[in-house]
């Protein structure tokens, strides 16, 4: 009697005893059920976790609106208004960075072409020149006229000014007023690029546990970080660098105080002395 099999099942199919030529195609459907389950898996734990994250914000929204809605006084209607307005842009910003991480999927086959990296980052530094300037920051991009000349990758340009834009909007959220944002292209072949601050910095211990999702730096003095943020920007950081076969680390500041995340493509290394 031959056994059932459900519809949706992505369990391997059993070889034993089936014949050499028909092996081959067997192995191939049982690696492409076993692509499968991967993917479904990480679609739902990311449907999951982002149900949870989005609760929050929601439940803050339903909160500020009964506030608007009960204010007796203008002040405290305008208060409220503001209250409203800024949770409402931590929702989209949250929204947005969601559908920024669903699209990355390291295992999608992209279109990538020959494009020079100095481009990309003229781009994200001039897009967030505002946001410095608001804060305060002095933003800058160091590079020779050399590097920037022959500094190339295999990439997509949209793809790695996301990249690259996350990593200086979170130098920007973390470093006072006063302080200094460097984004460097450090050399062309292979290339690589560091973003420095100035500001607290990361514990060594800390890391690596940024990368993951929906994780929120902790201050040991003053509990969770109040910076505004979505918990996503360095795992969309480190989705599209595994596309792009590049390799992101983080390091102490050259002058110790601060944070250096360095961006390597094509097997740059990653551990270099601060001093260089």
């Amino acid at each position: 009697m031959r056994s059932t099999r459900a519809p949706g099942a992505l369990e391997p199919l059993p070889d034993d005893g089936l014949p050499d030529e028909v092996q081959p195609l067997v192995q191939a459907l049982n690696s492409l059920l076993g692509r499968l389950g991967h993917a479904l898996a990480q679609q739902k734990a990311f449907v999951a976790d982002a149900a949870h994250e989005l609760r929050t914000p929601l439940a803050a929204l339903h909160l500020q609106l009964q506030l608007l809605e009960r204010a007796a006084s203008d002040d405290a209607r305008r208060d409220a208004m503001q209250d409203l307005r800024a949770g409402v842009r931590r929702a989209t910003h949250l929204v947005q960075q969601l559908l920024t991480l669903a699209r990355q999927d390291p295992g999608e086959t992209r279109t990538l072409a020959d494009l020079g990296l100095l481009d990309v980052l003229r781009e994200v530094v001039a897009r967030h020149a505002p946001m410095a300037a608001a804060r305060g920051i002095e933003l800058g991009l160091d590079v020779t006229t050399d590097t920037g000349r022959h500094a190339r990758v295999h990439g997509d340009a949209q793809a790695l000014q996301t990249l690259f834009g996350n990593l200086v909007d979170n130098a920007l959220k973390y470093t006072p007023r006063g302080g200094r944002v460097d984004v460097r292209l450090v050399s062309a072949w292979p290339a690589v690029v560091e973003v420095e601050d100035n500001g607290p910095g990361i514990a060594a211990d800390e890391r690596e546990r940024v990368f993951d999702r929906f994780y929120r730096r902790i201050d040991d003095a003053a509990g969770p970080s109040n910076i505004e943020g979505s918990g996503l920007g360095l795992a969309i950081v480190r989705n599209i660098a595994d596309v792009h076969h590049a390799q992101v680390t983080l390091h102490d500041a050259r002058e110790g105080h601060g944070l250096r995340v360095r961006v390597g493509f094509d097997g740059a290394p990653t551990h270099i002395p601060p001093a260089l």
